[in-house]
């Protein structure tokens, strides 16, 4: 069973590292914390 949540944060967490390595190094941030969440998450279960 796949958790959606899940798989929402990883891709959102995956843009966020591509924005980082074109566009600016401040978006390594939002991919942090979304790390965290999805430890969070996959703990919780």
């Amino acid at each position: 069973m796949t958790n959606k949540k899940v798989i929402i944060y990883s891709i959102i967490a995956l843009i966020c590292i591509v924005l980082t390595f074109t566009i600016n190094w401040i978006f390594i941030v939002p991919a942090f914390i979304l790390m965290i969440l999805n430890q969070k998450e996959i703990i919780k279960k």
